[in-house]
């Protein structure tokens, strides 16, 4: 499985033919891989190129039907026919073929190096155990199904709870006046835990009735927020082996992100573009949930 940083960070290229070389696979030292399977105007293709393309496809198993080998065999001849035919129009002089060339080879490179670091530093049973207590431990016993409006100033947030309190719908106010992405579904979050919000949001969830709203603006980084608790539920946190592959990747993800920040530490950068203004923040109330993303850790019930 290709590791989640390496498809965002590092393979997220757009390169089309070999993002495939850039995650070589694993049968590719096959005993035979020096020996030819075809030869496509007097250059063979051999064992070992095939095996690293059908593992880019992920054909890993080293006990592949000959119909899927073959399969896989005709590709490579397009690929080498389409690449001899490019080599003689002189296509590898463009500037553009040679950047791409670069960057593929980098790619490949800086993804090798990966492996070998999180095989040097593989992440531990007890490391796993150890998130998932914490990770079920910050998820807290409640589920809550809440709605929001989420507005830049507290003033207007402290007059939208006026509003409310004349009786005006909630729906309608976050459907005119919200800046978050729930707007347009009046607010609607949906199920949550404590563990995906911010503190302070999750604060305000826990102490509030259901069928309530704050009587306060609630501030986070996102700006501030009106918030009604529609219901509640107990909350079942998912077993361990639900969650062990999610741990296993974000404990990855920790592991290599750590290590290219050290690398950048002792890396001498200058930027020469100009500034360029922060990414935008997920979406506002909820930093480990984004627009149309299931949550980071999907309740069990």
């Amino acid at each position: 499985m290709r590791h989640p940083i390496l498809s965002s960070v590092l393979l997220g290229t757009g390169l089309l033919l070999l993002g495939a070389c850039s995650h070589p696979a694993k049968n590719g030292t096959h005993p035979s891989a020096n020996q030819a399977v075809a030869i496509v105007n007097g250059h063979p293709i051999r064992r070992g190129l095939l095996d690293t393309f059908l593992g880019a496809r992920g054909n890993h198993s080293p006990h592949l039907a000959p119909a899927v080998q073959h399969l896989a065999l005709q590709r490579l001849i397009d690929i080498q026919i389409l690449a001899a035919k490019g080599r003689k129009a002189g296509l590898l002089h463009q500037a553009s073929a040679r950047n791409t060339l670069r960057l593929q080879r980098e790619v490949l490179l800086a993804n090798l190096e990966i492996r070998h670091y999180l095989k040097t530093h593989p992440v531990t049973k007890t490391d796993l155990e150890q998130a998932y207590q914490k990770t079920v431990g910050n998820m807290g016993h409640h589920e809550y199904k809440v709605r929001h409006i989420l507005v830049k100033k507290r003033a207007l947030a402290a007059r939208l709870i006026a509003d409310l309190e004349r009786g005006a719908h909630f729906s309608a106010l976050a459907r005119k006046y919200s800046v978050d992405t729930s707007a347009d579904q009046g607010g609607e979050l949906g199920w949550i835990s404590a563990a995906q919000v911010t503190p302070s949001f999750a604060k305000a969830i826990r102490v509030l009735k259901v069928g309530a709203f704050t009587r306060q603006p609630v501030h986070t980084q996102f700006g501030w927020h009106v918030i009604e608790l529609q219901a509640k539920r107990n909350l079942t946190p998912p077993s361990f082996a639900q969650m062990h592959d999610r741990l296993l990747d974000i404990l990855r993800n920790k592991e290599i992100t750590g290590f290219i920040t050290h690398l950048r530490g002792q890396t001498k950068v200058k930027i020469l573009l100009p500034n360029v203004p922060p990414a935008p923040p997920t979406r506002p109330g909820m930093p480990n949930v984004r627009p149309g993303m299931p949550p980071a850790v999907p309740p069990h019930h």
